[in-house]
C-alpha cells in the first residue's frame, strides 16, 4: 500500500474510532473514490454509516463488499448486524451464520447471532452462543451481560448475579441491584444503591427498582431517577398540522403488516405482534415527519416539567437516539406490565383503538404502577393509574414507570407506535 493510501486510511480509521462519524463518512467517501480497490476503506465507510444511523446505505456497501470479497467473514457479519438494526432478523441470521461458517471463532458474529436468537425467543440457543463467546474470549464483557440477562428473564437471580458481576458492560451493575432485591439481600441492596448513586449512575432500571423497594421496605428512599413517576405522565394529541397526516398513519400501519421487517418474540404480548429493530433507522418515507412530530412533543414535555427537581429531568442526556417499534393487538390482546430499562423517556402514539361503548369503558387503555411484576410480592394492595387514550393521542412518561394495557374485546385492532428516548454512549 502506498504511503498516501496508508496515511489517508489511518486518518479515516482514527475519525471512526473516536466517534466522529460525520467526518469519517466524508473521509470514507473520498478515500473509496481515490482508492476503490481498498476493501478496508469501504468497510470503515460502511461501519461509519451504520453508526450514524444510515443503515440502508451501510447495507448497500456491505453487499457490494461481499460481492467482491465473498469469503471475508467480517464483512458478512457487518451486513448481518446492519440487517438486525432495521428489523430484518431472518436476513441477519442468515448472514451471521454464513460469517461463522467462514470463520468459526469470529466472536462478534457468534455474539450477534446470540442476540438475534434472543430477539426471536430462542433463549436456549442464545445462551449456548453467549457461553461459547465467554469460552473463546474470557475478557469479553458483553456476553456475560447478555447471558446474565437471560437468567434474569428466568428469575434465576443467583445465576444472573454471577455473570453480571464479571461484566462492566451496559446496565450490569444496575442489574446486580435487581438481583439483590429479588434475593432479599436488603442491606447489600441499600449499600449497592448508595455506591451506584455516589458514582453518578442513574437509569430507568434503578428508578423502577427503587420505586418497588419503597413499597416493599416502607420508609423513604430517595429515587435518583424519579421519585413520583406517576406524576410525570403526560397525554397530548398529534394533529395533521403537526405532520402526522392520515396518509402517514396509514403508511405506518401498512408497514407493520407488510412484513418488511420480522416480528419480535415477545413473551409479554398476548394475541398481538411487535415489530423488530428500530423503525427510525429505516428509509421509509413516513419516518422523517413522524420523528419531527414526536420530537416536538418531547420538547414540550421537557418545558412543562422544567422546574421539577427529578434526576431524569435534571440529568437529561446531552445526546440521545429515538428507538421506535409497532405493537398491534387483536380482540382479547394485552401487554403485561413492564418498564423500559434502556430508555429515559418512553411514549406511545395511538394509531387505532378499539371502539368504546361509553366513556367509563377502560378497555384498551394503558395502566401505570410503581411496582414491578417480577419483583418480590408486596402484601398491601397496589394502586394503579389508568389513563384514558384516544386515537392520535401521544402518552409520554418516565421509562422507569411500570405500565401495561387493559384487555379489550373488539373487532377493531389496537395499534400503537411505541418509542424510547435512549441516551447515546
Amino acid at each position: 500500500m502506498e504511503n498516501k493510501e496508508t496515511e489517508n486510511l489511518n486518518a479515516l480509521i482514527s475519525k471512526f474510532e473516536i466517534g466522529d462519524y460525520n467526518q469519517s463518512i466524508a473521509l470514507g467517501q473520498k478515500f473509496t473514490k481515490d482508492f476503490p480497490q481498498n476493501g478496508t476503506g469501504w468497510n470503515v465507510l460502511g461501519l461509519s454509516l451504520k453508526a450514524n444511523g444510515d443503515l440502508e446505505e451501510a447495507i448497500k456497501i456491505f453487499k457490494f463488499l461481499i460481492k467482491v470479497l465473498p469469503k471475508n467473514a467480517a464483512y458478512v457479519a457487518n451486513l448481518g448486524n446492519s440487517y438486525m438494526l432495521v428489523g430484518r432478523i431472518q436476513e441477519g441470521i442468515r448472514s451471521l451464520k454464513k460469517a461463522i461458517s467462514l470463520e468459526p471463532k469470529l466472536v462478534n458474529a457468534i455474539e450477534a447471532l446470540g442476540l438475534a436468537y434472543t430477539e426471536i425467543g430462542r433463549e436456549k440457543d442464545a445462551a449456548r452462543l453467549f457461553a461459547q463467546v465467554i469460552k473463546l474470549d474470557s475478557s469479553n464483557q458483553r456476553s456475560p451481560y447478555y447471558l446474565g440477562n437471560l437468567y434474569l428473564n428466568d428469575k434465576n437471580w443467583a445465576e444472573a448475579e454471577k455473570y453480571l458481576r464479571i461484566s462492566q458492560f451496559g446496565l450490569s451493575q444496575s442489574h446486580i441491584l435487581e438481583c439483590l432485591l429479588c434475593l432479599d439481600k436488603r442491606q447489600e441492596f441499600k449499600f449497592h444503591y448508595k455506591k451506584l448513586t455516589e458514582g453518578g449512575v442513574r437509569n430507568p432500571l434503578i428508578g423502577g427498582l427503587i420505586s418497588h423497594a419503597k413499597e416493599l421496605y416502607g420508609g423513604e428512599i430517595d429515587n435518583n431517577f424519579c421519585n413520583d413517576p406517576i406524576d410525570f405522565i403526560f397525554v397530548d394529541r398529534i394533529e395533521e398540522t403537526d405532520g402526522l397526516t392520515k396518509e402517514v398513519m396509514e403508511k405506518l400501519i401498512a408497514y407493520h403488516y407488510s412484513r418488511k421487517n420480522s416480528y419480535r418474540g415477545q413473551n409479554l404480548l398476548h394475541n398481538g405482534a411487535q415489530s423488530s429493530g428500530n423503525i427510525f433507522l429505516t428509509d421509509e418515507p413516513f419516518v422523517k415527519g413522524l420523528k419531527l412530530a414526536i420530537e416536538s412533543k418531547i420538547t414540550r414535555y421537557r418545558k412543562i416539567y422544567a422546574n421539577r427537581n427529578e434526576g431524569f429531568l435534571s440529568h437529561w442526556p446531552d445526546k440521545y437516539d429515538l428507538f421506535g417499534w409497532m405493537v398491534s393487538m387483536k380482540s382479547g390482546g394485552k401487554l403485561d406490565a413492564h418498564n423500559h430499562k434502556e430508555g429515559w423517556l418512553s411514549g406511545s402514539l395511538y394509531l387505532s383503538l378499539p371502539d368504546k361503548k361509553d366513556k367509563k369503558n377502560i378497555d384498551g387503555n394503558i395502566a401505570f404502577s410503581n411496582v414491578g411484576p417480577r419483583y418480590p410480592v408486596i402484601d398491601t394492595p397496589i394502586a394503579k393509574k389508568v389513563v384514558d387514550i384516544n386515537e392520535r393521542d401521544i402518552c409520554l412518561f418516565p421509562s422507569s414507570l411500570f405500565h401495561e394495557t387493559i384487555p379489550f374485546s373488539s373487532e377493531k385492532e389496537r395499534i400503537s407506535f411505541a418509542f424510547d428516548v435512549i441516551p447515546r454512549g
